[in-house]
C-alpha cells in the first residue's frame, strides 16, 4: 500500500455495466469481452436517468466531470447509452486500462457448478483466501492494487466509473467503505449507482 488517503478523493461515482447473456446464465465474465443483452441496455438506460436527476440536483455539471470506462465492450457500451442521454459528445469517455475487470483465466464461460467440479482444488483456494487467489491465468485481487491506486490517486474532481463487479469491490475495500472481507463478497447491482463521498457509500 501507499500513502493513499481515501480521505482526499473526491466523490466518485462507481458504476457496474449492464446485464450481458452471460450475466444471465450465471458464467464466469472476467475479461471475456461479452456485449449487453437487451436487459441490460434497459439498465444502462435507467441509469442514465438517475445521473439526469443528479445533475438537475445541482450534484453534478453535467458537461464537467470526468467519465472513465473499462475497455471491455459491456462497459463502453453502458457509458455510450449514458452520456448520449447526458448529451455529453462521445470523446467525453476516458478508456481506462486500469478499471479493466479481473480475469478469471480458464474459469471464463463457466458456470459455478462447473467451476467445482473440473477444478475443486482451486474452489478450495479461492473459499480460504480470496484475497489471493489466483485462477490459472487469471489475476487476484491483490495483483490489482498498485494500479487502482494510481487511478483513485490521480482523481481530483468529483468522477463517474463504468466498470466491473470485481474492480467496484476492490474501490470499496481501498477507499475504506468496507473491510476486505465484506467488500470481496459484496453484492454489486447493474442498476444503482454506488456513491463515495466525504467518507461515506450511499448507492443511489
Amino acid at each position: 500500500m501507499t500513502d493513499f488517503n481515501p480521505g482526499e478523493t473526491p466523490d466518485v461515482y462507481l458504476i457496474r455495466h449492464g446485464q450481458t447473456d452471460w450475466n444471465l446464465h450465471g458464467l464466469f465474465q472476467g475479461d471475456s469481452d461479452i456485449a449487453l443483452n437487451d436487459t441490460g441496455k434497459t439498465q444502462a438506460a435507467a441509469i442514465a436517468q438517475c445521473m439526469i436527476e443528479l445533475v438537475a440536483a445541482g450534484r453534478l455539471q453535467a458537461d464537467e466531470f470526468p467519465f472513465f470506462v473499462s475497455p471491455l465492450l459491456r462497459a463502453r457500451q453502458t457509458a455510450e447509452i449514458i452520456t448520449q442521454r447526458l448529451a455529453r459528445p462521445p470523446d467525453d469517455i476516458v478508456v481506462e486500462p486500469a478499471i479493466k475487470e479481473l480475469s478469471f483465466g480458464h474459469w471464463e464461460g463457466l458456470t459455478t457448478l462447473e467451476v467445482k467440479k473440473r477444478f475443486p482444488e482451486e474452489r478450495r483456494r479461492r473459499n480460504a483466501d480470496r484475497w489471493n487467489f489466483c485462477p490459472h491465468k487469471g489475476e487476484s485481487y491483490a495483483a490489482r492494487v498498485p494500479s487502482m491506486l494510481r487511478f483513485l490517486e490521480s482523481l481530483h474532481s468529483p468522477t463517474v466509473i463504468v466498470t466491473h463487479t470485481g474492480i467496484i469491490r476492490l474501490c470499496l475495500f481501498l477507499l475504506g467503505a468496507l473491510d476486505r472481507e465484506k467488500a470481496l463478497v459484496e453484492k454489486i447491482s447493474q442498476d444503482k449507482i454506488y456513491l463515495w463521498s466525504k467518507g461515506s457509500l450511499a448507492a443511489v
